[in-house]
């Protein structure tokens, strides 16, 4: 905000610098009938800009996901194998018991194992932490996606196998238990035989585990084949029910400290606990861990335990309520599965922000991390050029496409410089000096004003108001909607990208040019958004008034379910957009959806949409594009916005219209049951009586909203002014110079 002065100055400038230069866009006068277009041929294939306005080469090294210091399960080396030193050993030979290498240990002095404590040299007393169970991550309903539960290992629990016990002696009492549990339970564990040396010599009062978690079948089959020297080991583990569902925002916790090694401390946990590495399980570590509790062990000479007291209960961690309805997130990413082979798909509150949905296709299922993962399963998830690990929806930052002229669209109409009655030709190509960029639609259009030109995605007229208008009317408005800034996810996400003159002049020495405006305009060229900020954008749009930070987590609260602290909807700003513009852009949405000619209308539902579609360069090299569709629902007192994006494959031709708004009309028709289509009719009409307060009384001075279209002849006539049925006589009313309508209005008081 400290900068907003100096971004007014130069918005002055270059305004007062174009009108006083002439440099004014001629524009075709208007056939004087308004026209209904007619159905014609959806959005196609995505617009290829001239080199230098492509997007740039985006670098594989930015979609890595965070997986440093991941438990990797690399098994031990036939060198280091302690089972390898006696697996040839005959079944029916049993294994050395502690009393038999006692016996061949140098006998002690007198008295040095007698009655008492302090003369029991191998006898110990410790104190111990006893780690807390973990807090839950619960969706708004309260159903779980992250908990806890109590499994078991099988471990070595050394007694005391004599004061001069050799190496070898103390290989084969942990090897043959080892070989033992796997014979009996058909497994292949095994330890590093410097590791079970190491741990007898220093600690072996502590459980030496060496299996994985034991199924109840296998805990019910050792307990029966229990020996002297092994036991089972309890331990809290983090588990995750819903598998893959919304693995990217809660992520896993699959990193704990190293084992410690050498002489037991005094205070060391019993085990290690597990650390959040990504998602929500990362972000709040600090509320989710709990206190750990204390207790004193005193164990006798032979290991066993004498006598225990708890001095202080683990306190369990805190429970994170998020925002997330499971319901709906279950329904994105089936429908992500069934119909996106790469992308995400956010559903928001329009009225506070928070984040319903935030999927991200493929993913991955955080359970595989528990305890710890292996190496064949981390390679093949590092590896697969699918990336599943990474969570697009808040990380994946795109080329915004046509849903970005929603944006610009309404960047126009608040700097003044397009009126909602103003035409602009609509052709197949557009040329401004030896640089020729070009529409979707290979035919001329009809000229069009600024609703039919968002119904139509027409890229030619936005290209042409662009240069008009200039970048700083585009880069305010983005700014002011949240673009190009983070969401407030407490979740490791990327600002995106808006460019603007004053980033041109430091880093080129010079204002954006024509053609780098026009491919501004279309959400091409150096623009970059995420799922989530294209969907708080259109909550903001939806709206109208107000732009709020996303909110995924909306209280936190103890093991007795009382709240200890509530995260409120984070307002931004009271956005200063005329609601007369809004409605002018919230007719344009509607239509792309529900007129005959719009490119949205695979997403059509009674309840009524208002979206945009986008169809994107973005890999240019690899000839690879992206498809998009945002909007929000009911189209006019919305409750819910959305964003998908399709990642297409290399030279796969795609479209907004025929690939990403068909997710939307799938989501609405399951979705939207009978139970839940009153619900969400319920809150619109609250939304309605709530926004009504603050709407003005009257209209009545501005122009009738409408889509405006202008045949001028050639494949336009056959496109548009042949194929529609006249339905007006009065001539479109003529483009007049702007005269600062929206912020130069505001600050010096004009018409």
């Amino acid at each position: 905000m400290r900068s907003f002065p100096l971004t007014i100055f130069i918005l002055f400038a270059l305004i007062f610098t174009g009108i006083a230069s002439g440099q004014q866009v001629e524009v075709p006068p208007p056939v004087p009938v308004e026209v209904e277009a007619a159905s014609l041929e959806e959005e196609a294939d995505a617009v290829e800009l001239p080199p230098e306005l492509a997007p740039k080469q985006r670098e594989e090294a930015d979609e890595e996901p965070a997986v440093d210091g991941v438990n990797v399960d690399t098994g031990v080396s036939e060198e280091e194998s302690t089972v390898k030193k006696i697996e040839s050993a005959p079944i029916s030979i049993a294994p050395v018991s502690a009393d038999a290498l006692r016996s061949k240990s140098r006998a002690a002095k007198p008295g040095q194992l007698g009655s008492s404590v302090m003369t029991r040299t191998e006898a110990r007393t410790f104190n111990f932490t006893i780690p807390a169970p973990r807090g839950q991550l619960l969706d708004r309903n309260g159903y779980p996606l992250a908990q806890n539960i109590v499994v078991n290992y099988a471990a070595l629990n050394f007694p005391f196998l004599g004061k001069d016990v050799t190496d070898e002696a103390i290989l084969r009492y942990a090897g043959e238990r080892i070989v033992h549990v796997n014979r009996l339970l058909g497994e292949e564990w095994d330890v590093a035989s410097k590791r079970v040396i190491e741990h007898y010599r220093k600690r072996r009062w502590f459980p030496l585990i060496f299996s994985s978690v034991l199924t109840k079948e296998q805990e019910d089959q050792l307990q029966r084949g229990l020996m002297e020297g092994l036991k089972l080991h309890p331990v809290y583990q983090r588990v995750y029910p819903q598998n893959q569902t919304l693995s990217h925002v809660v992520g896993y916790v699959g990193k704990t400290p190293p084992q410690a090694r050498g002489e037991i401390v005094n205070n060391e946990p019993l085990w290690q606990s597990a650390i959040g590495v990504e998602g929500l399980e990362q972000s709040f570590e600090a509320d989710l861990r709990g206190t750990p509790g204390r207790i004193n062990i005193l164990y006798e000479a032979d290991g066993s335990r004498a006598r225990e007291n708890l001095l202080q209960k683990p306190r369990p961690g805190h429970n994170v309520v998020t925002t997330i309805d499971l319901e709906m997130q279950n329904l994105c990413e089936k429908l992500l599965e069934q119909k996106v082979k790469r992308g995400a798909m956010v559903i928001m509150d329009v009225r506070n922000g928070d984040v319903m949905a935030l999927a991200s296709y493929p993913r991955y299922n955080p359970n595989d991390f528990i305890p710890r993962i292996s190496q064949e399963k981390f390679s093949e998830l590092i590896n697969d050029p699918e990336k599943p690990l990474y969570p697009r929806a808040f990380r994946g930052s795109y080329p915004p496409a046509s849903t970005y002229k929603v944006v610009t669209g309404l960047g126009f109409l608040d700097s003044g410089f397009v009126g909602v009655s103003d035409v602009y030709p609509c052709k197949a190509k557009w040329t401004i000096g030896e640089l020729t960029m070009r529409n979707w639609n290979k035919k001329n259009e009809a000229s069009m004003n600024l609703v039919a030109a968002i119904t139509r995605s027409c890229n030619t007229w936005f290209y042409e108001v662009a240069t008009y208008a200039g970048a700083d009317s585009m880069s305010y408005m983005s700014t002011h909607l949240g673009l190009g800034q983070k969401t407030g996810l407490p979740l490791n996400e990327v600002p995106g990208f808006i460019p603007n003159n004053r980033y041109w002049l430091k880093n080129f020495g010079y204002s954006m040019a024509d053609g780098e405006e026009a491919a501004m305009s279309i959400g091409q060229g150096m623009v970059e958004t995420t799922p989530v900020q294209v969907a708080r954008t259109m909550a903001a749009v939806g709206h109208g008034t107000k732009l709020f930070n996303a909110r995924l987590v909306s209280q936190i609260q103890d093991v007795d379910h009382e709240v200890v602290q509530t995260f409120p909807p984070d307002l931004v700003h009271d956005m200063s957009i005329d609601p007369y513009d809004i409605k002018v852009m919230k007719k344009g949405m509607y239509d792309v959806v529900h007129a005959g000619n719009g490119t949205g209308k695979a997403a059509y539902h009674k309840i009524t949409v208002a979206g945009k579609t986008g169809t994107g360069q973005w890999k240019p090299a690899q000839k690879q594009n992206i498809a998009w569709f945002a909007g929000f629902f009911p189209a006019k007192y919305p409750v819910y916005s959305f964003s998908v994006i399709y990642e297409g494959d290399p030279e796969e031709g795609v479209s907004g219209g025929k690939k990403a708004a068909p997710v939307i009309g799938a989501f609405l028709k399951e979705y939207l049951n009978d139970e839940n289509y009153a619900e969400v009719k319920a809150a619109s009409d609250a939304f309605k009586a709530e926004q009504q307060m603050y709407e003005p009384i009257d209209l009545g001075y501005r122009e009738k909203i409408r889509a405006i279209y202008s045949g001028s002849g050639g494949g336009e006539k056959k496109a548009a002014a042949t194929a529609a049925k006249p339905v007006a006589t009065q001539a479109a009313p003529e483009p007049q110079k702007p005269k600062g309508r929206g912020l130069l209005r505001r600050i010096f008081g004009g018409n």
